[in-house]
């Protein structure tokens, strides 16, 4: 009886070590995905510069080179929606969401690189 309760006891702790492994795990995913607040991006400023910034990421957005990652970004930063939330939305892998945006930072840094010399 005694090797029946040490190993129920031994199984309940790693069952719990796994439980809290994966809400960690969501909860930083959850971190990272998170959009910008609407507020916090307008900076409480006026509206012209308001105008200006939105100007602005429509051009780095229109700077991305391919339609799905474009539309990835836009749903992410502008949209401020998750990346499983698009997936669903587009029909597609919450990794093939991840894929585009990886693409999308990847071109977006090589132009500003070339840009920049």
């Amino acid at each position: 009886m005694e090797d029946e309760s040490t190993l129920f006891a031994e199984f309940r702790q790693r069952l719990t070590r796994a439980a809290w492994r994966m809400q960690y795990r969501n909860r930083s995913r959850i971190n990272r995905e998170l959009a910008i607040p609407a507020a916090d991006r307008a900076d409480r400023s006026e509206p012209a510069e308001q105008a200006i910034s939105m100007i602005f990421v429509q051009q780095v957005l229109l700077a991305i080179p391919s339609y799905p990652s474009r539309t990835v970004m836009q749903k992410l930063i502008v949209d401020g929606k998750t990346e499983r939330e698009i997936s669903r939305e587009l029909g597609i892998t919450q990794q093939a969401v991840n894929k585009c945006k990886q693409r999308a930072v990847a071109a977006l840094r090589r132009q500003m690189s070339s840009s920049a010399y």
